[in-house]
This record gives structure tokens, C-alpha cells and sequence, in this order.
């Protein structure tokens, strides 16, 4: 694909870190799609956590203070004539947002990417502010349609342009981890906070039928609230079957071993954990969150859809998928040829579309 273009690109990925998230994830994918299609990429990181694969010229910059780092990036990308910046920061700080409009990124073609029903982590928490961001950018890139939908009418910025996350199975490495965890399990994957609700998604699994079939559950993530999290298993019945087990820099020898993932956050963008598990050949138990699981899963087919935040509904659900095993299977088979329109190759098609001819 690399000869679909004419003019080498020169291309700059701003983001905070390459490791612990779903975001930092999509960031590392990114360049490595970026460079499978000769682009000239640099991986520019703010703070100094770098565990994900790259490809690329890494820039880190996170051993400045704060002022610094940005004047050094703004130097950067002012010295190297990049024909995009494509950003992947969380957006939080109006004023320092400003600041990256009209100095950091003056006169560059700026990509905005948001991956979050959460607009404001991603425009702030100010309007006028937000409608700056919009209007200064080139293009402003979004994960879903739902979140296209959502930017229209609460910013009335309908120029978006959806490219859902990508994920290339083919090149993932299985064999990394030679020992299998030796037991059954269902996976949940994600940083230990508040709003993935790992601390309600354990008491539902507590009262499903899977402690009683020795189908365990396995979190895979770490953060603040790891110690809160393993109070409240040592509090249960169920202590010998839950398991968290930190952050993982390959988590895709868990999921593809796993029985099923279950998605239990509060909201989402595109979630990174349901695309992996059923490109792995594993189906997703989900709520219905405004944005991101309806665009992967199909109730019954290669998952469950759950009510929105009704944790009662999502026990069922784990239960079917104890208990049934025709219909788990179906979704087990079903799992992997139902995302391939979001493999790496296909994504790709959709920036190259968004590059061309500027």
C-alpha cells in the first residue's frame, strides 16, 4: 500500500504515552499502519512511559518539566515541515489548549482524533473553547458515528470524519506466553478506574452461575483502584476466583484463551478490548454504551448487547454463555469475520482517503 502514494508523507503522532491504555494502544497501531504505508513517522510522547510497540522515529520528551516539553515540541514540528500532526491527546486544560492551538501547532495541518463518548476529555469542558479547537483544526477525526452524531449536535460541527480504530490479528504475537492460566475463564481488560466499574462488573460475576461451573474471572489492567479492587475480593466468597492480574504488554495471548470478554464501563468511544476479543475469535458480553459496542456487536451473533448500565441483565447474560453452549459456540464462530472491516488494511483505505490529494 505504500505505493498508493506519490509524496512520501511526513507525518508527526503527538500523544502522552505508549503503554497502560486503550488510547496508548490505538496510538502504537497508528504508527505502525502509518509506516506500513511509507509514511516518514515520528511518535512524539509527552510523558515517559513507552511499553507498546512503535514504528518510526520515537520523540520523547517526557523527561522535561511541562513548559519545556512544549516549547521543545513546538520547535520540533516547526524544524521538521510536517505535512500533518495527527493528535492523540486527551484535550482537558482550556488554557493550554489555546496554547497549543495558537502556538504548538500554528500553521500546521492538525488532526483532532477523539475516542470518547466524553467530549469534554477530548475539547474541554468549555463551549467557546471547543468550538476553537473545531474550527482551527484541518480535520477532526472521530472512532464512531455515534460520536459523529453526538459532536453535531452538541457542537453543530458536522465535518468529522469516522475511522474507527484498527486492529491486524495477523501480526499479534500468541506464543510470548508459553503457559496458559490453568483454568477456565471469562477476561476484562482495562485501566483499574472508576469508570470501567470493575468493582460492580466482580459483584455480578459473584452472583452468576460461574463460580459454581469453575469459570473464573480474570481482570487484566492496573491503577488507582487496584488496592480498592482487591479489598473488595478479599471481602467476597469468591476470592480464589478472582484474579487481578496487572498490566500486560501483550494481553492477547489472555483474551484469545479466555472463555469471553465482558465490557462493563460506564461509557466508552471504541473500545479497544471488544475489537481485540472478537478479532481473537472471542465473543463480548457489553453493555450497550451510547457509542462504540453497537458498531461491533450484533445481540446473538458474535455477543450480547446489554441494557446500558443494567448490571442484573449483564449476570444473565454471563450465565447464557455458561450455560448455553450452542448459542456460545455460534458466537465463538462468528466472532472473528464479523470485525473484518476494521482489520489494519481496510482502516488504512480510510486515511489514505483522508490524505489524499491535500
Amino acid at each position: 500500500m505504500a505505493n498508493a502514494q506519490k509524496k512520501k508523507l511526513k507525518i508527526a503522532l503527538v500523544g502522552y504515552k505508549l503503554a497502560e491504555g486503550g488510547l496508548e494502544r490505538v496510538f502504537s497501531s497508528t504508527s505502525r499502519m502509518f509506516h506500513s504505508l511509507g509514511f516518514d513517522v515520528h511518535v512524539v510522547v509527552l510523558e515517559n512511559q513507552v511499553e507498546y510497540p512503535y514504528e518510526g522515529k520515537l520523540v520523547n520528551l517526557g523527561n522535561y518539566s511541562k513548559y519545556q516539553k512544549y516549547i521543545r515540541l513546538q520547535n520540533y514540528l516547526a524544524q521538521h515541515e510536517f505535512d500533518y500532526v495527527v493528535d492523540f491527546r486527551h484535550r482537558i486544560n482550556p488554557f493550554m489548549e489555546l496554547v497549543f492551538a495558537y502556538f504548538v501547532y500554528f500553521k500546521k495541518k492538525t488532526i483532532y482524533t477523539i475516542h470518547s463518548n466524553r467530549l469534554e476529555t477530548y475539547l474541554t469542558d468549555k463551549i467557546r473553547v471547543a468550538k476553537v479547537l473545531l474550527k482551527k483544526a484541518h480535520k477532526v477525526v472521530v472512532v464512531s458515528s455515534d460520536l459523529k452524531s453526538k459532536l453535531a449536535a452538541q457542537y453543530h460541527f458536522d465535518k468529522a470524519v469516522v475511522i474507527p480504530n484498527a486492529f491486524d490479528s495477523e501480526k499479534v504475537d500468541l506464543t510470548s506466553l508459553k503457559v496458559p492460566l490453568p483454568f477456565d475463564y471469562c477476561i476484562a481488560v482495562g485501566r483499574l478506574h472508576k469508570l470501567k466499574q470493575f468493582d460492580k462488573l466482580i459483584e455480578s460475576y459473584r452472583q452468576s452461575v460461574l463460580p459454581d461451573k469453575a469459570i473464573h474471572l480474570v481482570i487484566l489492567g492496573k491503577g488507582e483502584e487496584e488496592r480498592y479492587l482487591q479489598t473488595l475480593i478479599k471481602n467476597t466468597q469468591i476470592e480464589a476466583f478472582v484474579h487481578l492480574i496487572g498490566f500486560k504488554e501483550n494481553p492477547y495471548f489472555y483474551i484469545e484463551n479466555a472463555r469471553f470478554l465482558v465490557l462493563s464501563s460506564l461509557y466508552e468511544g471504541f473500545p479497544m478490548a471488544v475489537l481485540e476479543s472478537l478479532s481473537l475469535g472471542r465473543p463480548v458480553i457489553s453493555f450497550d454504551c451510547p457509542t462504540g459496542p453497537s458498531e461491533m456487536i450484533t445481540d446473538g451473533e458474535n455477543g450480547f448487547l446489554v441494557e446500558n448500565q443494567n448490571f442484573k441483565a449483564l449476570t444473565s447474560k454471563m450465565n447464557t454463555f455458561a450455560q448455553d453452549e450452542v448459542l456460545y459456540h455460534k458466537c465463538r464462530d462468528n466472532a472473528k469475520s464479523s470485525v473484518s472491516q476494521f482489520e489494519t488494511k481496510e482502516v488504512a483505505k480510510k486515511w489514505l482517503q483522508l490524505l489524499k490529494d491535500e
